[in-house]
């Protein structure tokens, strides 16, 4: 009968160690798809902005800015060029697109055009907090029209073949009047 028992221990401890892995895993995965979701609303938040301005407004009224939790404050250029013309590779001003058009990621963050980027910091719960990697490109169609593409991730993950292994949110838009 001890040694039933002794068995039926080792069974059990066995079986909530493979119970704890999963749920350690369960516990990450909820992290980081917490932080893909955020991504995807900063994305969101630097798309609206951009599409609000009207397409043929050489300067806005107002800058465009955004506060992130820290208080810094972010300028965003909403100035497009046409295809070809701009400063970013595949498209308009920003960052670099790739054939594809989304944001190239093995651009350096320095090299994208200022305000055509930012590191955006959330705050989470307890005082956490996350630094988000965004970066845009406009593209001018025609006068009134233009073509924004933005781009967002978490800073700080896992580097794999020298890039982040984190699947960027990639939003476009077509914006104008």
């Amino acid at each position: 009968m001890l040694i039933e028992l002794l068995i039926s221990i080792v069974v059990l401890t066995i079986g909530l160690g493979g119970l704890m892995v999963l749920l350690v895993s369960a516990m990450y995965t909820n992290t980081r798809a917490g932080k893909d979701t955020t991504s995807t609303m900063v994305a969101e938040h630097v798309l609206e902005q951009i599409s609000a301005q009207p397409a043929d407004a050489t300067i806005p009224p107002i800058p465009l800015q955004i506060t992130d939790c820290t208080n810094a404050i972010w300028v965003i250029d909403p100035g497009g060029a046409t295809l070809g013309a701009g400063t970013g590779a595949n498209g308009g001003n920003g960052a670099d697109l790739t054939a594809g058009g989304v944001v190239d990621w093995t651009q350096s963050y320095a090299s994208v055009p200022g305000n055509y980027r930012m590191q955006y910091t959330a705050c989470g719960a307890g005082g956490r907090q996350t630094v988000y990697d965004v970066r845009w490109n406009v593209i001018t169609m025609t006068n009134y029209t233009r073509l924004v593409v933005v781009s967002a991730r978490p800073t700080g993950s896992a580097a794999v073949g020298g890039l982040r292994f984190v699947i960027p949110a990639n939003l476009r838009t077509i914006a104008g009047m």
